[in-house]
Protein backbone atom coordinates (compact mmCIF):
# COMPACT_ATOMS: atom_id res chain seq x y z
CA UNK A 1 0.00 0.00 0.00
CA UNK A 2 2.62 2.33 0.94
CA UNK A 3 4.60 1.68 -2.64
CA UNK A 4 1.02 2.66 -4.28
CA UNK A 5 1.13 5.97 -1.88
CA UNK A 6 4.61 6.89 -3.38
CA UNK A 7 4.04 6.12 -6.58
CA UNK A 8 1.20 8.53 -6.82
CA UNK A 9 3.24 11.24 -4.91
CA UNK A 10 5.94 10.71 -7.29
CA UNK A 11 3.68 10.79 -10.82
CA UNK A 12 1.86 14.34 -9.22
CA UNK A 13 5.31 15.51 -8.20
CA UNK A 14 6.68 14.96 -11.90
CA UNK A 15 3.14 16.34 -13.13
CA UNK A 16 3.11 19.41 -11.66
CA UNK A 17 6.68 20.19 -12.82
CA UNK A 18 6.36 19.18 -16.56
CA UNK A 19 5.25 22.58 -17.51
CA UNK A 20 8.48 24.09 -16.18
CA UNK A 21 10.85 21.18 -18.15
CA UNK A 22 9.09 21.69 -21.30
CA UNK A 23 8.93 25.37 -21.16
CA UNK A 24 12.99 25.64 -21.02
CA UNK A 25 14.12 25.27 -23.97
CA UNK A 26 15.61 28.31 -24.61
CA UNK A 27 16.83 31.61 -23.61
CA UNK A 28 15.34 32.17 -20.27
CA UNK A 29 12.07 30.43 -21.01
CA UNK A 30 10.81 31.59 -24.35
CA UNK A 31 13.13 30.06 -26.65
CA UNK A 32 14.88 30.86 -30.08
CA UNK A 33 13.45 30.57 -33.73
CA UNK A 34 15.63 30.55 -36.90
CA UNK A 35 13.96 33.48 -39.26
CA UNK A 36 16.33 33.17 -42.16
CA UNK A 37 18.93 30.57 -42.46
CA UNK A 38 22.11 31.21 -45.35
CA UNK A 39 19.73 34.35 -46.98
CA UNK A 40 21.48 35.52 -49.92
CA UNK A 41 21.54 39.89 -49.80
CA UNK A 42 24.21 41.02 -51.94
CA UNK A 43 27.37 39.80 -51.61
CA UNK A 44 26.64 38.82 -47.27
CA UNK A 45 24.64 35.17 -46.57
CA UNK A 46 22.56 36.58 -43.64
CA UNK A 47 21.53 34.30 -41.02
CA UNK A 48 18.98 36.10 -38.09
CA UNK A 49 17.44 34.25 -34.92
CA UNK A 50 14.83 35.80 -33.02
CA UNK A 51 13.99 35.31 -29.71
CA UNK A 52 11.50 34.50 -27.77
CA UNK A 53 9.39 32.62 -29.30
CA UNK A 54 6.69 33.74 -30.05
CA UNK A 55 7.95 37.16 -29.81
CA UNK A 56 6.22 39.59 -27.49
CA UNK A 57 5.55 42.97 -26.83
CA UNK A 58 8.53 45.13 -26.16
CA UNK A 59 10.40 41.63 -25.71
CA UNK A 60 11.72 40.32 -29.38
CA UNK A 61 15.16 39.77 -29.61
CA UNK A 62 17.21 39.40 -33.17
CA UNK A 63 20.89 37.91 -33.16
CA UNK A 64 22.49 38.37 -36.96
CA UNK A 65 25.23 36.87 -38.31
CA UNK A 66 26.82 37.93 -41.85
CA UNK A 67 28.96 35.49 -43.87
CA UNK A 68 30.64 36.08 -47.29
CA UNK A 69 28.83 34.47 -50.45
CA UNK A 70 32.64 33.63 -51.52
CA UNK A 71 35.13 32.88 -49.28
CA UNK A 72 32.21 31.93 -46.19
CA UNK A 73 34.21 33.99 -43.78
CA UNK A 74 31.76 35.51 -41.24
CA UNK A 75 32.12 39.39 -41.66
CA UNK A 76 32.59 41.54 -38.01
CA UNK A 77 33.48 44.87 -39.28
CA UNK A 78 30.16 46.13 -40.73
CA UNK A 79 26.87 48.44 -39.14
CA UNK A 80 24.16 46.98 -39.23
CA UNK A 81 20.49 48.24 -38.46
CA UNK A 82 16.74 46.48 -37.60
CA UNK A 83 14.05 48.49 -38.35
CA UNK A 84 10.80 47.10 -37.43
CA UNK A 85 7.69 48.37 -39.17
CA UNK A 86 3.67 47.98 -38.75
CA UNK A 87 1.62 50.41 -40.55
CA UNK A 88 2.91 53.77 -39.90
CA UNK A 89 4.77 52.89 -36.98
CA UNK A 90 8.76 52.68 -37.31
CA UNK A 91 11.42 51.54 -34.67
CA UNK A 92 15.33 51.30 -35.66
CA UNK A 93 17.75 49.87 -33.85
CA UNK A 94 21.43 49.31 -33.88
CA UNK A 95 22.56 45.64 -33.88
CA UNK A 96 25.74 45.47 -32.06
CA UNK A 97 28.41 42.85 -31.21
CA UNK A 98 27.99 44.10 -27.33
CA UNK A 99 24.89 42.79 -27.16
CA UNK A 100 25.37 39.56 -29.03
CA UNK A 101 26.01 36.10 -27.34
CA UNK A 102 28.40 35.43 -29.64
CA UNK A 103 31.48 38.39 -30.46
CA UNK A 104 31.40 37.12 -34.12
CA UNK A 105 27.24 37.98 -34.16
CA UNK A 106 25.17 41.13 -34.71
CA UNK A 107 22.48 41.63 -32.27
CA UNK A 108 19.68 44.20 -30.80
CA UNK A 109 17.00 44.58 -28.61
CA UNK A 110 13.77 45.75 -30.56
CA UNK A 111 10.74 47.65 -28.16
CA UNK A 112 7.68 46.75 -30.23
CA UNK A 113 5.08 48.83 -28.87
CA UNK A 114 2.35 46.66 -29.59
CA UNK A 115 1.41 43.14 -30.70
CA UNK A 116 0.75 43.17 -34.47
CA UNK A 117 2.81 41.72 -37.41
CA UNK A 118 5.83 43.80 -37.65
CA UNK A 119 8.13 43.36 -40.86
CA UNK A 120 11.24 43.29 -39.80
CA UNK A 121 14.45 44.76 -41.97
CA UNK A 122 18.27 44.36 -42.10
CA UNK A 123 20.08 47.09 -43.54
CA UNK A 124 23.92 45.91 -43.68
CA UNK A 125 26.71 48.55 -44.55
CA UNK A 126 30.44 46.51 -44.26
CA UNK A 127 32.82 45.78 -46.47
CA UNK A 128 31.04 43.94 -49.57
CA UNK A 129 29.17 46.99 -49.61
CA UNK A 130 25.24 47.66 -48.65
CA UNK A 131 22.55 45.20 -48.96
CA UNK A 132 18.90 44.50 -47.18
CA UNK A 133 16.90 41.33 -46.37
CA UNK A 134 13.31 41.45 -44.18
CA UNK A 135 11.05 38.86 -42.93
CA UNK A 136 7.43 39.20 -41.16
CA UNK A 137 7.01 38.28 -37.46
CA UNK A 138 4.06 38.12 -35.25
CA UNK A 139 4.28 40.09 -32.15
CA UNK A 140 1.76 38.97 -29.56
CA UNK A 141 0.66 40.20 -26.29
CA UNK A 142 2.04 38.87 -23.19
CA UNK A 143 -0.17 36.12 -21.48
CA UNK A 144 -1.95 38.35 -18.44
CA UNK A 145 -1.84 35.38 -16.23
CA UNK A 146 1.94 34.50 -16.63
CA UNK A 147 3.41 36.07 -13.56
CA UNK A 148 0.13 34.47 -11.83
CA UNK A 149 1.26 31.25 -12.81
CA UNK A 150 5.05 31.48 -12.73
CA UNK A 151 4.46 32.62 -8.97
CA UNK A 152 1.68 30.64 -7.92
CA UNK A 153 2.00 27.11 -9.88
CA UNK A 154 5.49 26.77 -7.67
CA UNK A 155 3.67 27.71 -4.12
CA UNK A 156 0.80 25.60 -5.04
CA UNK A 157 3.10 22.42 -6.07
CA UNK A 158 4.69 22.67 -2.65
CA UNK A 159 1.91 23.18 -0.88
CA UNK A 160 0.01 19.39 -2.48
CA UNK A 161 3.78 18.21 -1.82
CA UNK A 162 3.77 19.00 2.26
CA UNK A 163 0.14 17.69 1.98
CA UNK A 164 1.30 14.48 0.10
CA UNK A 165 3.77 14.13 3.00
CA UNK A 166 1.66 14.66 5.80
CA UNK A 167 -0.47 12.40 4.66
CA UNK A 168 1.67 9.64 3.93
CA UNK A 169 4.08 9.73 7.20
CA UNK A 170 4.18 6.57 9.23
CA UNK A 171 1.82 5.45 11.81
CA UNK A 172 3.82 5.51 13.60
CA UNK A 173 4.55 8.82 14.55
CA UNK A 174 0.63 9.68 14.48
CA UNK A 175 0.59 7.59 18.22
CA UNK A 176 2.63 7.98 20.57
CA UNK A 177 4.00 5.07 22.37
CA UNK A 178 1.93 4.18 26.19
CA UNK A 179 3.97 4.08 28.60
CA UNK A 180 3.50 0.91 30.99
CA UNK A 181 1.55 1.53 33.88
CA UNK A 182 3.21 2.35 36.68
CA UNK A 183 3.17 -0.24 39.83
CA UNK A 184 1.42 2.32 42.53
Amino acid sequence: EMKIKYGAMLLLSLTLLYPYIAAADGPGSGGRKIRLEGESAGSYLIRAVTSPTPPLVNNLYLEVRLTDTVSEEVIIDGIVWITASAGDDIVMVEATHDFAPNPDEYAAHIPIPYAEIWKIKINIDGPLGIAEVSFLERVSNPSAFGGIIAIGAPIAGLLIIGFLFYWLRPKSLEEPEKAPPSPD
